[in-house]
């Protein structure tokens, strides 16, 4: 289901791949996530990086933050930057977190690379 989801919404980006282990809520948010992004640039990508993980991954990765989230973004040079980084002003962001918040959800900085979604 996730690889259809994701060939659906990205089908030109491996970097978008949701992770088999989310919990629904996770799932729920790496979609609603992903939709957004591509719906605003249809050829939006990771820039080579992997951009979901579970809380699970992020932990085993070592990482120290995130890691009791219920879905890992790692934006670190990719397209989705703009979404979870201030760095990159307001807007997008504040576009993020509208979607996010209809899901019930929020995102938490947690370095200037990656990001936590949490449930509200």
């Amino acid at each position: 289901m996730d690889n259809c989801v994701c060939k659906e919404l990205a089908p030109h980006h491996k970097d978008f791949k949701i992770p088999e282990g989310l919990s629904l809520l996770g799932r729920q948010a790496a979609v609603a996530i992903l939709a957004h992004v591509t719906r605003k640039d249809p050829k939006a990508s990771g820039g080579g990086c992997r951009a979901f993980y579970t809380p699970e991954e992020w932990k085993e990765r070592g990482e120290k933050y995130g890691t009791t989230s219920v879905l890992v973004i790692c934006h670190d040079g990719g397209d989705m930057c703009p979404y979870f980084s201030l760095d990159y002003g307001w807007e997008m962001a504040e576009g993020m977190n509208d979607v996010l918040r209809e899901l019930g959800l929020y995102a938490e900085a947690c370095t200037g690379w990656y990001t936590a979604i949490y449930p509200e």
